[in-house]
């Protein structure tokens, strides 16, 4: 801890530093962000690694994936309810040309008298046919490709969110040298003591970001589909994903969820630096929850509970991790003392 005559000194130097002087810092530490993010998004366009072309097929793998087993289990349920019901097609009338039916003939019953191939040219034979419905509908998911593939509806939908996609996987390349900037424009503000703590908490940062975005994209995503495909079943309702509006949930979402998942470390440096404390929190749960619920209504890009509950949830149980981690650090500092 500091001494008195060091937190003077410091405090004197902070107070001679004048509010356009806090606006200089987050200018410059806003364009080394940037420059930056544009490092990483230039990356994302290098012909050999075509990162962008890759992070986009990555991104709608689920929607397929899930579009597939959707349809998948559609054809099942139907071919199951027609094999219960013993259901036929109605009869359906094959044309098959009179030379190959008669050649057809000859290969099972040689002994045959046939009429010769001349006298039957341009002639056909029509066979009545029947098909199981179960069949039938096996047969119609082989030949015909269920929808598994995302739609776009104007020319430059496509190209919209590929630039868009370039941004997200850029800012995640990044990701370290932005939060770099983020914390040393918070540490300008700080007291000597106080700056390590942003030392210390900048790699748990980074780590609980990227933790985010891939818990919501490996976990949260598929889940979320599956069940909002689960609810157009249950509405009769036969789903297709725009790709516009997949793509959109799919990069922002993540993102939220790595922003959210700081809340801990948030409230860990609040309670270190003297602004709150861990009784503060407790006696604010209420109130802190109520905030997170709307917050994540707020931020999730899509209209469904189902999203905002999965984000509201984890954020919760952050919450609740923050308070337990700042209890356990101040029982700590107070055992050793």
């Amino acid at each position: 801890m500091a001494s008195d005559k060091d937190l003077f000194s410091e405090e004197q130097t902070m107070v001679a530093m004048s509010f356009g002087d806090h606006i200089e810092e987050l200018r410059t530490r806003l364009i080394l962000a940037l420059a930056g993010l544009m490092v990483g998004v230039t990356l994302t366009f290098v012909p050999p690694l075509n990162l962008g072309a890759w992070v986009m097929q990555r991104l709608q793998d689920p929607a397929k994936i899930a579009l597939k087993k959707f349809y998948d289990e559609r054809y099942r349920e139907k071919a199951k309810i027609a094999l219960a019901a013993k259901k036929v097609t109605p009869v359906i009338h094959a044309l098959i040309p009179a030379k190959d039916f008669v050649s057809q003939l000859r290969i099972l019953a040689p002994k045959l008298e046939l009429p010769d191939d001349a006298s039957l040219e341009n002639q056909v034979v029509t066979l009545p046919l029947t098909y199981l419905e179960s069949e039938s509908i096996g047969l119609i998911q082989q030949v015909v490709e269920p929808p598994a593939a995302l739609i776009s509806l104007s020319p430059l939908e496509t190209i919209t969110i590929f630039f868009m996609v370039c941004m997200v996987a850029g800012l995640v390349i990044t990701s370290p040298w932005v939060f770099y900037q983020v914390w040393a424009f918070i540490a300008a503000g700080l007291y000597r003591h106080e700056k390590t703590y942003v030392t210390k908490l900048l790699p748990m940062s980074l780590g609980l970001f990227l933790g985010g975005v891939f818990l919501c994209f490996f976990a949260v995503l598929p889940v979320t589909l599956g069940f909002l495909l689960d609810f157009n079943v249950w509405m009769g309702v036969e789903p297709t994903l725009q790709l516009s509006s997949w793509m959109s949930f799919a990069t922002i979402l993540p993102l939220v969820f790595g922003l959210c998942f700081q809340t801990p470390l948030i409230m860990f440096f609040l309670e270190r630096i003297g602004i709150l404390t861990v009784d503060d929190f407790r006696s604010k749960r209420k109130f802190a929850i109520l905030i997170m619920v709307i917050a994540a209504a707020i931020l999730t890009p899509g209209p469904d509970v189902f999203s905002q509950m999965m984000l509201a949830v984890p954020m919760v149980g952050l919450y609740e991790l923050g308070i337990i981690l700042i209890a356990r650090s101040r029982s700590r500092s107070l055992a050793t003392t």
